[in-house]
């Protein structure tokens, strides 16, 4: 069988990947000020409407790119033509103007923010009242719950995955493989930040689809590391690695592939909702697959170089 050398570069991978997941973050904070907002995050205005016929979604895009504020704009209800509108807080001001535009006579009683986005919408699209079927302002303390339970469900993840393995295998190919997907998810975050994807519900799924995408592929490649060292205890951990992944790497591209190909296909044929959530993951795939070739299993070809001196010392 061809062997390649996939631990001959491993301080070059893991040094391209550290570098570029800081540029990703620092690009994040530096260019955009931080993670981009959405309304299930940070708050915001929310109504669900029902159009009249012949209005879509290109009407309510064009309208809102005209007045300069940008959307979330969800098909809930094709048949009936029922749409999900939400923006945020920091179109709040131009929501105030646009209001301020519509002559006193015409204006509707109510005060708030989202009352005078309703009757922008209104006065738009020629909706009546039982049309607009709810109006609500979110708060950013759901947001914070979100948040919150989000990065709960990814520590309880990665700790659950390092005792699982640890049990499974051997400790350097859970402490290894834990590494591998701290460094996927900071990757995917990195480029959630860089092309400002609005953070939601379906990305937290996303990340955590992603999680068990990946400690699945690394298994396989350490399952069978464990299985070729074993009684040769003497021999370089790097030479086991490199035959290792060279009998896995049929299956892991097959599996990759397979995989992407069901992703696109949501792209393709799927609900614009679904696009960064399927965006996300094919990222994830590719990064999954990277990682468990370049990052984790380097990784615990380190740990063991270190733990071998250390007996001789």
């Amino acid at each position: 069988m061809f062997n390649l050398n996939f631990t001959k570069y491993k301080y070059f991978t893991l040094s391209f990947s550290f570098l570029t997941i800081l540029f990703g973050f620092v690009l994040t904070f530096t260019q955009h000020g931080g993670f981009a907002h959405s309304l299930d995050f940070d708050g915001g205005l929310r109504s669900v409407v029902e159009l009249p016929i012949g209005k879509t979604r290109a009407d309510l895009e064009t309208f809102f790119k005209k007045t300069e504020i940008d959307p979330v704009i969800i098909l809930l209800e094709k048949d009936k033509n029922i749409y999900q509108i939400d923006i945020g807080l920091d179109s709040i001001p131009k929501v105030e103007e646009m209001f301020q535009a519509i002559p006193e006579a015409e204006r509707d009683q109510g005060t708030s923010s989202i009352d005078k986005f309703v009757q922008i919408l209104k006065r738009e699209f020629g909706l009546p009242k039982e049309k607009v079927l709810s109006a609500d302002q979110v708060g950013a303390v759901v947001g914070g719950e979100l948040t919150s339970t989000g990065i709960t469900l990814l520590l309880t993840t990665l700790g659950i995955i390092l005792v699982y393995l640890s049990y499974r295998s051997q400790f350097k190919f859970a402490l290894a493989s834990a590494i591998a997907l701290i460094h996927d998810i900071l990757f995917t975050l990195a480029m959630i930040g860089f092309l400002q994807i609005k953070p939601s519900v379906p990305l937290i799924a996303a990340l955590l689809t992603l999680l068990g995408y990946s400690i699945n592929d690394k298994i396989v490649v350490f399952d069978r590391i464990r299985e070729n060292a074993h009684g040769k205890e003497n021999l370089a951990l790097s030479n086991i690695i490199n035959v290792s992944i060279s009998q896995t790497l049929g299956r892991t591209i097959n599996t990759s592939l397979t995989t992407l190909i069901s992703l696109v296909a949501i792209i393709i044929g799927g609900a614009v909702e679904l696009y960064d959530f399927a965006f996300v993951l094919i990222f994830g795939v590719v990064i999954g697959t990277y990682s468990s070739i370049f990052i984790a299993a380097p990784i615990s070809e380190i740990y063991d170089n270190i733990r071998r001196r250390r007996k001789l010392a």
